[in-house]
């Protein structure tokens, strides 16, 4: 347990995250720039931004292995619609002493990063669900709390003004699918192609497929994926046309030949 916590804190701290965190900034600053220049984003909303950037954003982002076509993307907005943006709602609605808040926010933060990139490799299983199961006693002692303090003060959070509250991270949520597709797509561009350089040392082929897949599958997750679960090596050492195989693969229902 303590060697899988280890590794997984490691890796957190990777190269391959540190890219992820550089470009995730880039792209959240251009949102939140976008937002504030049409008044809907202002200083207030820092701390509503960065509970959502940590309980909703790199969780998403950690998750991406389950990104199988476009309908996990649409599933994200209805998820979103359907409880985070209520019980970040509900949540962040109440307000913690700073002092509380100061110790709570960088340790929740921790976990919730762990426990995202533990779910990466099934040997640390272990580690993911400690931690799932903290952050689970966690977000209900928050959602208790928020209930009770909703109940002595319901005049309070009914008003008109916490509709803003209640938009804000569903708006977020929308504008970061688009990096989220675009980081999904590049993630299996890499995998998969380095997969191919691994299939046969006909480095000629392997240039040409990789060129015919980028060519027929373009910005298109779901004909990626496609691709990506009925190409079959044996094509390296026949006489199959490679631009028509990949065309083949590609295509809606199931593939022949």
């Amino acid at each position: 347990m303590r060697n899988s916590l280890a590794d997984v804190v490691k890796l957190l701290f990777g190269k391959y995250f540190l890219a992820i965190y550089l470009t995730l900034g880039i792209y959240l600053f251009g949102v939140f720039s976008l937002l504030k220049s049409v008044g809907f984003w202002t200083s207030a909303d820092i701390k509503d931004s960065i509970f959502w950037l940590f309980s909703v954003g790199f969780v998403l982002v950690f998750s991406l292995n389950k990104a199988k076509d476009s309908n996990y993307f649409k599933a994200i907005i209805i998820d979103t619609i359907k409880v985070i943006a209520i019980l970040e709602f509900v949540i962040n609605f109440y307000n913690f002493s700073l002092l509380t808040e100061l110790i709570l926010l960088p340790v929740l933060i921790f976990i919730v990063m762990l426990q995202a990139v533990a779910e990466f490799d099934s040997k640390n299983a272990q580690v993911a669900k400690l931690l799932t199961n903290l952050l689970a006693i966690f977000g209900f002692g928050l959602l208790l709390y928020s209930i009770y303090k909703m109940a002595n003060g319901y005049s309070d959070f009914f008003k008109l003004g916490t509709l803003h509250s209640f938009i804000l991270p569903i708006l977020l949520t929308i504008l970061f699918l688009p990096y989220l597709y675009c980081l999904s797509l590049y993630r299996i561009y890499e995998s998969y192609f380095i997969r191919l350089d691994f299939m046969t040392v006909k480095k000629e082929k392997v240039k040409k497929v990789k060129q015919y897949i980028r060519q027929r599958a373009h910005l298109n997750i779901n004909r990626l994926n496609r691709i990506t679960e009925r190409f079959d090596k044996k094509v390296f050492y026949d006489e199959t046309n490679l631009k028509e195989y990949v065309k083949l693969i590609s295509k809606k229902g199931k593939a022949s030949g």
